[in-house]
């Protein structure tokens, strides 16, 4: 079974749209796939041609992050201590899988 980071890697995204307020955000990528996180973001996203192509990912205890071209990024907060919620995120794969991180 294939982890996140690698289901996820070499993706590039297509948009990212914030939900209602305490909903968090979706994150579409190009493939169809998409993510959709409950939890605290740090989004860092130029408008340079092909930088939302995820080049890395790493995960600490606190959160993973999803490395793009340049220095952008997507930080995913996974910290227990500052999120209680059921899911902190939940991917969807393009054959109907779903990684839901907690």
């Amino acid at each position: 079974m294939k982890t996140f980071g690698e289901r996820i890697l070499g993706k590039s995204i297509r948009a990212v749209e914030k939900g209602q307020p305490g909903f968090g955000i979706t994150v579409l990528f190009s493939d169809g796939t998409g993510l959709t996180v409950h939890s605290e973001v740090s989004l860092r996203m130029s408008d340079i041609p092909g930088g939302s192509y995820i080049e890395r990912v790493t995960s600490t205890d606190q959160e993973i992050t999803l490395h793009l071209a340049g220095d952008d990024f997507l930080t995913i907060s996974i910290d227990r201590q500052k999120h209680d919620a059921v899911e902190l995120f939940v991917y969807q794969d393009t054959d109907g899988t779903y990684v839901v991180a907690n």
